[in-house]
């Protein structure tokens, strides 16, 4: 990956000074997922607690196919120009998902599960870590999540019932 200009920000830092991009991504019309995008090995690691929804390559590949061809030129066009005149065919991106993280047969959990999991990898925890997750767990972090979401977007839940 040839480097990426200083001009290029990224709330405050250069893209080529962050080695990971982390997000959610919303698969079909109700299942998320965790995103790690590695731009130095150019690889997305998939973080989802439930596989069995997509179990094959076919069905991540057609959730990722559009993400995986853009990054290549989404890179280059905050890039200083290369050699190269097709990105996509000298940098490419690939994806793993892991199978040894917490694995939720609940519905409605996929969401916090996905965050629970960019925080984690963040952090540094391992996918082992990740593992370990139950389902009482999920249930605390959800939980919090909606109180966060709560006092974020509404405000502080003793301010409002003063009044």
């Amino acid at each position: 990956m040839s480097q990426i200009s200083s001009s290029c920000r990224w709330r405050g830092q250069q893209i080529g000074s962050l080695p990971r991009v982390y997000t959610p991504m919303m698969w079909g019309k109700d299942h998320w997922v965790g995103l790690v995008i590695n731009l130095t090995c150019r690889q997305v690691e998939i973080l989802d607690c439930n596989i069995p929804l997509n179990e094959s390559d076919n069905e991540v590949n057609k959730h990722m196919a559009y993400l995986l061809r853009a990054l290549p030129h989404v890179l280059a066009a905050f890039s200083p120009p290369s050699d190269s005149s097709h990105p996509e065919e000298d940098q490419a991106f690939s994806w793993v998902r892991p199978d040894n993280i917490y694995f939720n047969e609940r519905s409605g959990d996929c969401g916090p599960c996905a965050v629970k999991f960019l925080e984690m990898h963040a952090a540094g925890y391992s996918y082992e870590d990740m593992g370990q997750i139950d389902d009482k767990k999920v249930d605390i972090f959800r939980q919090k999540y909606e109180m966060d979401t709560y006092e974020e977007f509404i405000g502080n839940a003793k301010v409002q019932n003063d009044g």
